[in-house]
């Protein structure tokens, strides 16, 4: 049998060149902390408690949004209705087949759905704000939302073997780690 070891946030990605201007305009940079609420997969997912994410967020007109975490690759989602939602799936063997014993082997399908909203948030100093020119702070901004991973075995697979009962890494199938965040940032002018 052959495990595979995934880690919470491996999302297959676009990158871009080290020289290159991400796509977008620039929203802002974010600290958000997640706890985890589910986690019916077991060892086979690795699932930190609680999740820390570094990331900066950017926009297109049309609502194409990009986040990357700090030192890494830029995934592409959506802005709707004050909304960000990062989805990706990507399907994977867990335990190859075996046509001599008859086995049709284990794959599953992992879905990874980061969904969260952005506030700016109003300060005293924004109230008793005159006017005046006095050197623009930039505007301190709140994060709320989940992050979600769905492992559910392929129609027709027999992972029956990756299930903890009988030593597989999955405490049961279908499964999900599930993660409530928030957090605070900076808007990028």
């Amino acid at each position: 049998m052959r495990w595979f070891a995934l880690a919470l946030l491996t999302w297959t990605a676009a990158c871009w060149g080290q020289g290159e201007e991400p796509p977008g305009e620039p929203v802002g940079v974010f600290e958000a902390s997640g706890l985890m609420v589910e986690q019916s997969c077991g060892a086979a997912i690795p699932a930190p408690d609680p999740l820390d994410l570094d990331f900066d967020l950017r926009l297109e007109a049309g609502g194409r949004a990009y986040w990357r975490r700090r030192g890494g690759s830029m995934f592409a989602g959506v802005h709707k209705d004050g909304e960000y939602t990062f989805t990706v799936s990507q399907s994977w063997m867990v335990i190859e087949p075996n046509r001599f014993r008859g086995f049709v082997g284990c794959s599953v399908t992992q879905r990874d759905t980061f969904t969260f909203v952005v506030e700016e948030l109003e300060t005293t100093a924004d109230k008793e704000d005159s006017g005046a020119d006095a050197g623009v702070e930039p505007a301190l901004l709140t994060l709320s939302g989940s992050q979600t991973t769905e492992i559910t075995p392929l129609s027709g697979a027999d992972c029956t073997p990756a299930v903890a009962d009988v030593g597989g890494p999955f405490l049961s199938l279908p499964c999900r780690v599930e993660y409530v965040l928030t957090g605070s940032g900076i808007a990028v002018e």
